[in-house]
């Protein structure tokens, strides 16, 4: 498979949300606003899926293909949840994970939204 420009983008993105997957629950910052951690969990999955539609653009990717990339994204975000399981103080949540798809479902609107308007 040929590398495209711009796969960088998302593929370091997703890179960044591995590594601070893998951060000890010790090792993050606290903050005490209820509800603020999906929050951040929608946005980051947000940039991810909105990091990807170039690439999709550039593949030529559209339809239920893009449907089926994004499908995988959220499961790699399960996968990531997953993999909290192995990382001291952190745990599994669905929530997260759900939090994780509402982020990436987003970038799908915004992307068939745009798609379907060229």
């Amino acid at each position: 498979m040929k590398i495209h420009r711009s796969m960088y983008p998302w593929l370091a993105w997703l890179c960044l949300i591995w590594i601070l997957s893998s951060l000890p629950s010790q090792d993050l910052p606290s903050i005490k606003v209820i509800g603020i951690d999906k929050v951040a969990h929608i946005a980051i999955y947000a940039i991810l899926g909105l990091l990807i539609i170039p690439w999709l653009k550039q593949m030529k990717i559209s339809g239920k293909s893009s449907l089926y990339v994004y499908v995988a994204l959220m499961l790699l975000a399960a996968f990531d949840e997953m993999h909290q399981t192995f990382i001291p103080g952190r745990s599994v949540s669905i929530f997260d994970w759900f939090a994780n798809s509402i982020g990436l479902s987003l970038a799908y609107l915004v992307f068939r939204l745009k798609h379907d308007r060229s």
